[in-house]
């Protein structure tokens, strides 16, 4: 199996993400409504779950599971 070196849509080899959702995750506003100091707000979240989807980081566009991404580049998965 070949290793995912780069994205097949624009052959960029900036690197992937994948997408999470979290759970309870506090957002600080300041009595104008403006964002408040919001630095550790992931720290308190109750959950993080993360999307199967891998993206390339350049133009977004999806590239495959992100098992089949562990499995082609040798990668443990979490």
């Amino acid at each position: 199996m070949t290793p995912i070196k780069e994205c097949p849509h624009c052959h960029s080899d900036w690197g992937v993400f994948i997408k999470s959702d979290l759970i309870n995750v506090p957002t600080n506003y300041n009595f104008d409504g403006s964002r408040g100091y919001n630095g550790e707000m992931y720290d308190n979240a109750e959950k993080i779950i993360d999307k199967p989807t891998v993206y390339c980081q350049r133009c977004g566009k999806k590239i495959c599971s992100w098992d089949n991404f562990c499995k082609r580049n040798g990668i443990s998965p979490y």
